[in-house]
């Protein structure tokens, strides 16, 4: 729905309208440029339900019924699609958010586009909150209620009595929710997973190493565990500030074009970079699980990293064990996943490079332009192409908490490996 407002700028004290895209949200921050002066405009809006739809805008809002002239400049702005800024009618590309979509999508993408984004935003709404508290009263290690919120919330027609099955359980129904959030479009987490369980479970028959290295890392990883569930869940609760990174899993090469002069106005970057940032940190974290099954399959011992290594990795830095992995640079340990086949896609979702340009000090939103830059990188990105990047982390992130899950289920005291 677009919504018109009659605005004065509180800088140059002039009056324009405001086309502004609204949709049904808990929470969005947005801006809009002054047509005269250039001056950025906060505003924020929220409401699920018609009825209770709240926009507030940092400036004052003259009565709707303030005449125009034909020289009212218009400011057309959607927190929700990248719109064209000068727009003052519903038919140059970017003036009407569906349109924006049809037009640069086709008619079966944006179907499947709009799918996949309303059904994510509904398990970020409905789902994620079962699964939240389940999650937390595994880690409470309140069994009793652990159980109860399984079978009534999440519908378990079972109980799950001995320690590693309520992990398992609780892993199951976060993969469950994660998976919807990230979308099925590009998403690569089913055939990480699938590798690497076929790995663990091949290593865990054979080598009793491998058993031993994962109980006895995964008793060790309690605190990595509950950080991982703490950050997943800051990413969902804050999931409509970044959902519209799925949108660029839509395009073909031809359609970034399309694109190039809309601006997605959003007002979030601070927050949704802190997401960004300690997501990829937290997964890089959890990484040694498919270093430790890949060395394990291939060299019967999961500190054994052979004499094949990424050529990026300098000599001296290369690992002789897992211990040494751990202290390697996010960037080698992302080399040493990448190398495996099948593991590739880690190093598209975990980008080293463009996490130094978003995480560099200098790096900011350029209200102006919509841009993510910084003195490294002028050009910089569009805020659009940040979102994507924050998406690929999430799922990064989702997909290696259920590598980690391994390890936390060896470590049970009541596992049993020939099960």
């Amino acid at each position: 729905m677009i919504s018109r407002y009659h605005l004065k700028c509180h800088g140059c004290s002039e009056v324009f309208v405001a086309r502004l895209g609204v949709e049904p949200t808990r929470g969005t921050r947005f801006y809009l440029p002054c047509p005269y002066c250039g001056l950025s405009i906060r505003g924020s809006m929220s409401g699920i339900e018609f009825q209770n739809r709240r926009v507030d805008i940092e400036c004052q809002v003259v009565s709707g019924s303030a005449p125009e002239s034909p020289d009212t400049r218009v400011v057309t702005v959607n927190p929700f699609v990248p719109s064209l800024y000068g727009a003052d009618s519903y038919t140059p590309n970017g003036a009407f958010p569906t349109m924006t979509l049809l037009q640069a999508l086709g008619d079966d993408a944006f179907m499947k586009f709009e799918s996949e984004r309303h059904a994510a935003l509904e398990a970020s709404r409905v789902l994620w909150p079962k699964v939240r508290m389940l999650f937390q009263y595994y880690l409470q290690g309140n069994t009793k209620m652990f159980t109860r919120i399984a079978q009534q919330q999440l519908g378990l027609t079972w109980e799950p009595s001995a320690s590693h099955e309520r992990t398992t359980v609780a892993y199951q129904a976060m993969g469950t929710a994660t998976v919807v959030i990230t979308g099925a479009t590009g998403a690569t987490s089913s055939n990480i997973i699938g590798r690497f369980s076929r790995k663990h479970s091949a290593a865990i028959k054979r080598h009793r190493d491998h058993l031993l290295t994962f109980r006895r890392r995964g008793q060790s990883s309690a605190d990595l565990e509950r950080d991982v569930f703490t950050e997943l869940n800051r990413f969902v609760e804050h999931h409509e500030s970044w959902e519209m990174g799925l949108l660029e899993r839509f395009f073909r090469p031809s359609d970034k074009s399309a694109f190039e002069e809309l601006v997605l106005y959003r007002d979030e970057f601070s927050l949704v970079r802190d997401l960004y940032q300690q997501g990829f940190e937290l997964a890089c974290k959890c990484l040694w699980p498919l270093i430790a099954a890949q060395n394990s399959v291939k060299r019967g011992n999961p500190d054994d990293f052979g004499e094949v290594h990424p050529d990026r990795v300098p000599e001296k830095q290369r690992p002789k064990n897992l211990d040494k992995f751990d202290k390697l640079a996010n960037a080698y340990k992302i080399a040493y996943v990448a190398q495996v086949p099948g593991w590739e896609p880690i190093e598209s979702l975990l980008n080293n490079r463009r996490r130094n340009t978003i995480g560099h000090a200098t790096a900011h939103h350029d209200l102006q332009t919509g841009r993510v830059v910084s003195d490294e990188n002028p050009s910089g990105m569009t805020y659009l192409e940040f979102l994507s990047e924050v998406l690929g982390v999430f799922e990064a992130l989702s997909t290696l908490a259920q590598v980690l899950r391994a390890s936390r289920v060896a470590s049970s005291p009541d596992f049993d490996s020939s099960e």
